[in-house]
């Protein structure tokens, strides 16, 4: 008996026997517990069946406005079929528009069914749908910025790829509308350039709304920004310090840079407008011409200059002087109520000794050099007014042949005399007069103009034959 058992042929045959027995219990329940049902036809309904579009060319057309979405579809077949079969992909309703033409069209609809299940009825049997032709326009696109960079820092300008152009399709009722395509770029707190960074593109219309239905290509496009420091050029401004050695006159003082470049906050970069370089006179050396080299250092606030240093040259040569005859002196901001003459020197004019290096007082000559008195709040009198040289650069004075002053006589310009009211029963008939040895000064009230030419003329030849007035204002 165990030699049976571990024999496969003998395995093999009871395996099939076995199968045989399975096979015949199954099919011979089936056929006498269900004869006669399986047979039998039976309908359904099925609801909220989605219509789906077949055949429809996407690349040319725009297809809205389908109505219905959904149906209501009567389907019949045998009761087995109809109960083992039902799902939203087994049953479906088709709308073919492989040989539609833009405009409003109402198409019937079809269905596919399981093998053995037949359409009875869809309500509604068609679908209204309206079909437009597409039109595309290639533009340009731009980028927006949002948010600041770094402080000290700026955007430059966007560069696009391929220029930024971009082909845009719409409905051609709507490609009219279009008005531009735009990326944006968020930029807080940036501190180096950005390259190749990808931007979703979006078209808007006239109205500034997007416009959704766009389809844009490509539909992201790579950008590149320079960030750059923010900086400002100014101009050198040269100011001298120390001495040159005994007997020498300075000729001129010069760099070979103009202007700097500074880099820092906007709100240092406005208020600045030039950046002083101090040059030392005791750097030259004796020769007519002597160079060195100036470090500069950026000011409090700013981060970077640009040159780090400069050369600047020193160009002096031996005191020469020269005697200037008729250089005149001017007077300036008289009152308007009053006039003003020079009462020494009479002549308007100085004859002055000056000295500087030998090439700008051989081109020096009187017109080159001027005086003015100030005579700002001054009134009615005579003054010695302090004189102010103007000089050129580098030019010393070294004798005007005045004390440093001149003298000056204001009067009142002539006004229309007033009548003279008549004196009434009880008051003085004299009036009182100013004293004629009080000494103007350009604080006295306007009252002092009612003095007699008599009084101002014996009150100046006082201080001239004194020489002690001083007045000032």
């Amino acid at each position: 008996m165990n030699k049976w058992i571990n024999n496969n042929n003998f395995a093999k045959i009871i395996a099939l026997c076995i199968s045989l027995i399975l096979w015949l219990m199954v099919h011979l329940d089936s056929s006498d517990s269900i004869a006669g049902v399986n047979d039998s036809i039976s309908t359904r309904t099925i609801d909220n069946v989605k219509v789906q579009v077949y055949n429809f060319d996407e690349s040319k057309y725009v297809m809205y406005g389908l109505d219905p979405e959904r149906v209501t579809l009567e389907v019949k077949g045998k009761l087995t079929k109809l109960t083992s079969l039902f799902s939203e992909d087994d049953y479906k309703v088709k709308l073919d528009l492989s040989n539609v033409t833009p405009g409003t069209k109402t198409i019937p609809l079809k269905c596919e069914l399981p093998n053995g299940v037949e359409c009875v009825s869809i309500t509604p049997s068609s679908a209204h749908i309206t079909i437009e032709a597409k039109a595309s326009k290639e533009v340009q696109a731009s980028v927006i910025t949002t948010g600041e960079p770094a402080e000290g820092y700026e955007l430059g300008t966007p560069v696009l790829k391929d220029d930024g152009k971009v082909t845009v399709t719409l409905p051609s009722s709507e490609i009219d509308d279009l008005a531009k395509v735009q990326g944006v770029l968020n930029a807080t707190g940036i501190n180096s350039d950005i390259s190749g960074k990808s931007l979703k593109l979006t078209a808007y219309d006239k109205a500034g709304n997007a416009m959704e239905d766009a389809e844009i290509s490509p539909s992201s496009i790579d950008v590149d920004v320079p960030v750059i420091k923010l900086y400002k050029s100014v101009p050198v401004t040269l100011r001298t310090t120390g001495s040159l050695p005994p007997g020498f006159a300075l000729s001129s003082v010069s760099s070979d840079t103009e202007q700097v470049v500074v880099y820092g906050p906007q709100s240092e970069l406005d208020g600045i407008s030039s950046f002083p370089v101090t040059v030392d006179l005791g750097n030259f050396t004796g020769d007519e011409e002597s160079k060195y080299t100036v470090s500069l250092t950026p000011p409090d606030g700013f981060e970077k200059i640009e040159p780090s240093s400069i050369e600047v040259t020193i160009k002096a040569t031996p005191f020469e002087k020269k005697t200037l005859n008729d250089v005149p002196v001017t007077l300036e901001n008289v009152g308007s109520s009053y006039t003003a003459k020079l009462v020494n020197p009479a002549s308007g004019t100085l004859d002055v000794t000056v000295e500087g290096s030998t090439e700008r007082i051989a081109a020096l000559s009187s017109d080159d050099l001027s005086f003015s008195a100030d005579l700002s709040g001054y009134s009615e009198g005579t003054y010695n007014v302090k004189l102010e040289p103007k000089l050129p650069q580098y030019i010393t004075l070294l004798d005007s042949g005045t004390d440093g002053t001149v003298q000056v006589k204001i009067t009142a310009k002539d006004t229309p005399a007033a009548a003279e009211p008549t004196p009434s029963a009880g008051s003085s008939s004299q009036s009182e007069a100013p004293s004629t040895d009080e000494v103007s000064t350009p604080a006295e009230s306007a009252g002092d103009k009612g003095s007699t030419e008599a009084s101002d003329e014996a009150e100046s030849k006082e201080q001239t034959d004194s020489g002690a007035s001083t007045n000032s204002p």
